[in-house]
């Protein structure tokens, strides 16, 4: 498998770094303040001082500007059209969201919601750039560590918020609910009872304010959605992060101390481990059991070896998924339910538009006229590529299934590939191993260097096989930061000529 792309002699070594690091900083942030979906914008209010700039989200509408300009820089700083001289072009890979992005336009001129498909564009407009900025840009920082320092701190702290909520926030808003529901909302004032009832905290039954019940039904289990929209939005962040995250660690923290070195990165991985637990997300935990399979097929060793670790794997992962999500089927597996109501209310809307769809990020429209009489409302389908062919049609659909397939395949076949057969990971000289400054980038060992491009695949694997139960695409916080690890590894596997 080939290795990275070299920044060219005319780019400033010094000047990639530091847009590496300025833009993993960025996709940082993108995990802590926009974790909602973009079509939410409205919902989502200005802050008004430092502490709500601090602990509050920010609206979407501020973070595609940041990322327009990280673009302008990125480009200019790197010469990226030199640096694709002397390799294997994947023009099918790049042709096909460039394609998908134009029918997107299209489609977006025949909307039934204007507003909503203007939030929606500038989203997955930016999925576009962060997938080129990976290829063209960062694909020699991906393995080099300057590019993870932002995303591990903001994967961090969201990990550390959602052990918080676990822990105390939630059960003492469990309790705040319970004794002011007891005593009537005097202990409220009437500026908090109003922004209780506007966020549906406090229902009206009968006349009487009380708690909602599902409100303090989702409180009382405690499922954790640190800095996301919902617990299972969370999950798919933790699906994605999670394996490269440990990777990186285990990297930087080689010099260290064994023992310091396995407190570092046991802590990192028992705490994502605990926060996937505790988001309750039933998608999330099969998923992470598929992956885990494909992880250890692609271990070293006997074939004989590896199928009894997948089959040990798979008997104990879903035998405690069947444990822990034994009350929940006994009620009727409502969430599952809910998803097949708006999957067929997808499928029946792109019967009705089947070549524009309703537009993008519309998908709250039609199904509001489509859904059963008992079903919630929802505003997106809870399967990013059946949003596709309801809001862009059959052909946005097939534009994004090919893109997300054959980026998926290349990318597995040639790490299965290097994996399986120990070919070199690139083709560079003796020197430019030796010497940190004949491609500007230090390089790590090359088994750190396969451990980290596996981990990476691992992670988009589950992020992408996740969307078929919920809408990633649409937040910020992961899917730029999906498409970019996506862009940037698939750089790194091109070969040269």
């Amino acid at each position: 498998m080939s290795g990275s792309a070299s920044p060219t002699r005319s780019s400033s070594p010094e000047a990639l770094r530091f847009f590496a690091l300025v833009f993993g900083a960025f996709l940082g942030l993108c995990i802590l303040k926009w974790g909602n979906p973009v079509i939410l914008d409205g919902q989502i209010p200005m802050p008004r001082d430092a502490a709500e700039w601090l602990q509050q989200p920010w609206p979407s509408r501020l973070a595609s500007p940041f990322l327009m300009v990280l673009a302008v820089v990125g480009v200019m700083t790197s010469k990226p059209m030199a640096s694709l001289r002397g390799r294997h072009f994947p023009a099918l890979l790049l042709l096909l969201p460039a394609i998908w992005m134009a029918w997107q336009s299209l489609a977006a001129g025949r909307s039934v919601d204007p507003v909503l498909t203007g939030l929606t564009l500038p989203q997955l407009a930016g999925c576009l750039a962060c997938y080129g900025l990976g290829f063209l840009v960062l694909g020699p920082a991906l393995r080099s560590g300057w590019l993870w320092v932002g995303i591990i701190a903001g994967f961090g702290l969201c990990l550390n918020k959602a052990a918080q909520q676990h822990l105390f926030e939630l059960r003492q808003d469990y309790q705040v609910l319970l004794e002011g529901q007891s005593t009537g909302w005097t202990n409220f004032t009437a500026a908090s009872l109003a922004e209780m009832k506007a966020n549906l905290l406090i229902i009206q039954t009968n006349g009487v304010d009380i708690a909602n019940p599902a409100i303090l039904d989702k409180m009382r289990r405690a499922r954790v959605n640190g800095t996301m929209v919902y617990p299972n939005a969370l999950a798919g962040l933790i699906l994605l992060l999670l394996p490269a995250s440990l990777a990186v660690l285990a990297t930087v923290s080689a010099t260290l101390k064994a023992s310091v070195r396995r407190l570092v990165v046991g802590s990192f991985g028992i705490l994502g481990l605990l926060a996937l637990y505790w988001t309750g997300s039933k998608a999330g935990w099969l998923v992470a059991i598929g992956v885990g399979a494909v992880a250890l097929l692609l271990r070293p060793g006997s074939v004989r070896h590896k199928a009894a670790l997948v089959a040990l794997l798979l008997a104990g992962g879903l035998g405690l998924f069947g444990l822990r999500f034994a009350g929940y089927f006994a009620k009727g597996a409502t969430s599952a339910v809910a998803r097949a109501d708006y999957w067929k209310a997808a499928v029946q809307n792109t019967r009705e538009h089947p070549l524009w769809g309703s537009g993008p990020g519309t998908f709250q429209r039609p199904y509001a006229r489509l859904k059963a009489p008992e079903s919630e409302m929802a505003r997106l389908v809870h399967n990013d590529f059946l949003e596709q062919a309801s809001d862009s049609g059959l052909p946005g659909f097939a534009l994004y299934t090919a893109w997300i397939g054959g980026l998926l395949w290349t990318l597995g076949r040639r790490i299965t590939a290097s994996q399986t057969l120990g070919s070199p990971l690139s083709k560079e000289s003796p020197a430019d191993a030796l010497n940190p400054n004949a491609s500007g980038w230090k390089s790590w060992p090359e088994a750190d260097r396969r451990r980290l491009e596996v981990a990476v695949f691992m992670g988009l694997l589950g992020w992408f096989t996740h969307g078929l139960a919920e809408f990633g695409l649409y937040i910020p916080a992961s899917a730029w930061t999906a498409f970019t690890l996506a862009g940037a590894l698939l750089s790194g596997v091109m070969p040269r000529r």
